[in-house]
C-alpha cells in the first residue's frame, strides 16, 4: 500500500472553502480530496464530480466542502484481511483511490489501482513429519560392514506414526533445540558453539552436519516411544533434514536427505547401524532395497489396494514395554559378525528371505508371506545372542500358540515393538494373548509417502 509521503497534503477541514478542495483535486494524482473533522476521522470524499455537480447548481466556490462532500464514500479497514480482494472489487467498479481507514475512522493509507503493493511478506516457519517403519526381512544386510563386499537387500514399509519437526529461523545467530519426548533443551548462543559442544547428541548432530546460517528455535517429538525399534531415531534425523530442506532455494533429493541424516546420526552422532531406516522415513511406502558398494537403490512396490488393505488386518503392532539400545546391540552384533565365521551366511539366508517375501508380497501371498516372519525370527534369533530373551521369546510363542502365523521383533531386537501376523479367526485370541503380557496395541496404518514437508507463516 501507499505511504504517508504519498498521501501529501490531500486532507482539509469541513468549514474550508471548495476552492482550496479544487486546488488538492486538481494537484494530486488520486483527484481527491479528503475531509477530516478535528479527531482526523474520515467525514467525506470529494471529486470533481461532486465539485461540478454542486457548482452546476448554483452553488459558490467560497462555501464550506461539507455543503457538497460525498458522505457516501467507499473504504476499507486496515485490520480487515480482506481488504485486498475487496480493493479490488472496487477498482473493478471504477473507483480511482479508495482511503484505508484505522479502527477509529483515521485515514492511514490512500490506494490507488497504480499503487496497490503486493502483501507484504510474512515471516515464515517449516514443519515436516518423517514416519517410523516395519521391517519385514533383510535386516542387517543394511550394515556397511555386511554390504560393502556382499549384496544387501532388506524388505520394509513405513507406517503412519511420525516424528514431527518446527523449525522457526530467526535474525539472532542463537540456537535453541527442544527435544520434547525428552524434555530436553540445548541452547546455543551461535552455530559455532553447538560444533564446539563437548556432549553429541542426535539433533544438534543433525544441525552440526546441515550447517545453517541462521539462527533458529528447532521443536520435534515423535507418536512413539524412545527404543520402540520403528527407526525411530532415523525417522527424526530425516524429519529434521526435511525441516531445513524446506526452506532451501534448491533442494536435496531424497537419496541427499537420507545421506545427510545417516552422516548425521551414524557418523557425527555416533550410533551404529544400518541404512534402511533412513530410506523408508524418507521414501515411504513398500520398498525393497538394495545396498551395494557403489550404490543403495530403492524400488518401491506397487501393491494392490485389497492386499495392503489385508496386510493391515492381519499385521498387529504391539509394544512389549520393553526399550532397547540399537546402537549398542549393533555394535555387539558387528563384534559377532567379526567373531563367527557363519554370521555372513546367515545374513545372506536374511536376503534370500527378503527377496522370497517381496515375491509373495506382489503376487497378494499373504499366508505364506505371514509363515515366512516366522523364518524371520529364527533368522533374526541366530544373528545375535542380544536380539531375544526369555520374556520376548515367552510373549512370541504365546502368540504363535493363539494361531499366529509368524512375527518379527522390530529393529535391532532387545525389546521394543512386536509384530505379529494374525489370520482373521485367530486375531482376537492373539491379542487377548500378548495382552496377558502387558503389551500394549498400536493401532497399524501403513503410509505410502515418505517425509512431508511444508511452510507456513509464523505466528
Amino acid at each position: 500500500m501507499a505511504t504517508k509521503s504519498y498521501m501529501g497534503n490531500i486532507f482539509l477541514a469541513p468549514d474550508r472553502p471548495i476552492l482550496e478542495a479544487i486546488s488538492i483535486i486538481e494537484g494530486h494524482r488520486t483527484q481527491m480530496a479528503f475531509v477530516v473533522d478535528q479527531n482526523e476521522v474520515l467525514v467525506g470524499v470529494l471529486t470533481n464530480g461532486d465539485v461540478r455537480r454542486f457548482l452546476l447548481k448554483n452553488g459558490n466556490v467560497q462555501d464550506p466542502v461539507h455543503v457538497c462532500m460525498n458522505t457516501g464514500f467507499r473504504s476499507v479497514l486496515s485490520t480487515d484481511g480482506d481488504s485486498r480482494e475487496k480493493l479490488l472489487k472496487l477498482f473493478d467498479l471504477g473507483y480511482s483511490a479508495v482511503p484505508v481507514l484505522s479502527g477509529d475512522g483515521r485515514v492511514v493509507d490512500i490506494v490507488t489501482p497504480g499503487f496497490l503493493a503486493p502483501p507484504i511478506q510474512a515471516d515464515v516457519l517449516a514443519r515436516s513429519r518423517a514416519p517410523a517403519r516395519i521391517s519385514f526381512a533383510g535386516g542387517g544386510s543394511d550394515l556397511t560392514y555386511y554390504f560393502i563386499n556382499n549384496k544387501g537387500s532388506v524388505l520394509n514399509t513405513s507406517i503412519a506414526m511420525y516424528a514431527h519437526a518446527t523449525l522457526i529461523p530467526h535474525e539472532r545467530p542463537e540456537i535453541r533445540i527442544f527435544a520434547q519426548d525428552t524434555g530436553e533443551e540445548d541452547h546455543f548462543e551461535s552455530f559455532r558453539a553447538l560444533v564446539d559442544a563437548p556432549e553429541k547428541k542426535l539433533l544438534p548432530s543433525v544441525v552440526a552436519v546441515i550447517q545453517p546460517k541462521f539462527g533458529f528455535d528447532l521443536y520435534v517429538h515423535s507418536d512413539f516411544p524412545v527404543g520402540s525399534g520403528l527407526g525411530g531415531s532415523s525417522a527424526v534425523a530425516i524429519s529434521v533434514v526435511s525441516a531445513f530442506n524446506e526452506l532451501r532455494m534448491d533442494r536435496w533429493s531424497n537419496y541427499q536427505v537420507v545421506e545427510l541424516a545417516f552422516h548425521a546420526e551414524r557418523l557425527h552422532f555416533g550410533i551404529a547401524g544400518g541404512w534402511q531406516d533412513q530410506y523408508a522415513s524418507a521414501f515411504g511406502g513398500f520398498n525393497l532395497i538394495e545396498f551395494g558398494d557403489q550404490q543403495n537403490l530403492v524400488h518401491p512396490l506397487r501393491l494392490d489396494a485389497s492386499i495392503t488393505n489385508e496386510l493391515e488386518e492381519c499385521l498387529i503392532l504391539c509394544d512389549t514395554g520393553s526399550g532397547h539400545n540399537s546402537g549398542k546391540l549393533h555394535e555387539k552384533q558387528r563384534q559377532e559378525f567379526e567373531e563367527q565365521s557363519d554370521r555372513a551366511a546367515q545374513f545372506k539366508a536374511n536376503v534370500d528371505l527378503s527377496l522370497r517375501m517381496h515375491r509373495h508380497l506382489i503376487r497378494g501371498e499373504l499366508k505364506e508371506f505371514g509363515e515366512c516372519l516366522h523364518d524371520a525370527w529364527l533368522l533374526k534369533q541366530r544373528m545375535s545372542s542380544a536380539i531375544s530373551n526369555s520374556r520376548i521369546q515367552q510373549i512370541y510363542d504365546s502368540a504363535i500358540e493363539a494361531g499366529a502365523l509368524g512375527g518379527k521383533l522390530l529393529g535391532a531386537g532387545g525389546g521394543g515393538f512386536f509384530t505379529v501376523f494374525a489370520p482373521p479367526r485367530s486375531r482376537a485370541q492373539v491379542v487377548a494373548n500378548l495382552k496377558k503380557f502387558d503389551c500394549k496395541i498400536f493401532p497399524l496404518r501403513f503410509e505410502n509417502a515418505g517425509v512431508v514437508s511444508w511452510r507456513t507463516k509464523a505466528l
